[in-house]
Formats: C-alpha cells, sequence, structure tokens
C-alpha cells in the first residue's frame, strides 16, 4: 500500500511539473517590425523600408499593415511585396496617401502556407526625402497589423516596432 501511495505522488508531481512546463513554454513569438536602410538621409534622397515579420512557430497567409509617416519631409515613391507571401501573393488593399502621411497595404498567399513560415520581408517601401525637408528624426509607425494564420484566423499578440529616420543637413 505504501508503494502505491508513494508511486501516486510521483506520478501526481511529475504530472503538475509537465502541466507547469507546458504552460511556460514560449509559442514562439510573432513580430513586425521596420528596418530602414540607411537609416541617415539627406533632403532628396530616397531610402527604402522593410516590414519584417517573424511569424515564431506559425504559418502566415495574409497580412494588412497601416503604416505612418511625417508628409512634410518624405514621400512614398513605390511599394514591392517582399518574400513573405510567395512569389506571386494576391494583391489586397495599396492605399499611398503622402498628404496624409499613410501607407495601407495588404497581401494573401496563394496556395499551401508553410507552418511555421520562415523569417523574411513582407514588404519594401520606398521613400523620397522632400529637398524641403527640416534636419531631424522622423519617426515611422505601424499604426495597426494583421496577420492571418495558415487556417485564416487572426494571429493575436503580435509585438510591432516602429523605426525612425534621421534627414541630416545638405553640405
Amino acid at each position: 500500500m505504501r508503494l502505491a501511495n508513494r508511486l501516486l505522488v510521483i506520478i501526481t508531481v511529475c504530472l503538475s511539473l509537465l502541466a507547469i512546463s507546458c504552460q511556460c513554454a514560449p509559442v514562439g513569438e510573432v513580430s513586425v517590425a521596420l528596418a530602414p536602410s540607411p537609416e541617415e538621409v539627406k533632403p532628396g534622397e530616397q531610402f527604402e523600408v522593410e516590414v519584417q515579420v517573424e511569424p515564431g512557430k506559425q504559418g502566415v497567409s495574409a497580412v494588412e499593415i497601416n503604416l505612418s509617416f511625417e508628409p512634410q519631409a518624405i514621400q512614398v515613391v513605390d511599394v514591392k511585396p517582399g518574400a513573405l507571401l510567395g512569389e506571386r501573393p494576391l494583391s489586397g488593399i495599396l492605399n499611398i496617401d503622402n498628404e496624409a502621411g499613410t501607407v495601407s497595404y495588404s497581401l494573401a498567399r496563394i496556395g499551401k502556407t508553410e507552418t511555421p513560415t520562415p523569417a523574411t520581408s513582407f514588404v519594401t517601401i520606398t521613400f523620397q526625402v522632400l529637398n524641403s525637408a527640416q534636419p531631424g528624426d522622423y519617426e515611422l509607425s505601424l499604426t495597426s497589423v494583421g496577420l492571418a494564420n495558415e487556417n485564416f484566423e487572426g494571429i493575436q499578440d503580435i509585438r510591432v516596432k516602429g523605426a525612425s529616420v534621421k534627414i541630416e543637413t545638405c553640405v
């Protein structure tokens, strides 16, 4: 009887530890970040901003972003899809408003979604620094981000990181 009680206690402790470790194990953090290149520019120059997606352990079938920028200093001149959703993704929204300083963009994958989807660029946005731009740091912000997983269900708890670009004086 004592042996059976001891085994029961050991099994209960092991199951409790297993349940705790499963609850605490990271599920793979999902993040979306802006990566400008170069980070320092002069009036009249162009620069690119990649929207990088780190899907963690998720598959990504669709993405929608809204980005804001300071239109008195920079303007969008081009938007090109990255490799995240395959070679020929299905186009959704592309709305560039250089007066308001916003870009809305969405794409969906055509075909099967790999799980996990490899981390890479969702889109590359090319900006032009206006000749009238004043020197300083200018924020680029992701005002909203939506990702759909391999089952086209919304992915929750996305960590979002904006960026800034420094405009230097012309010499």
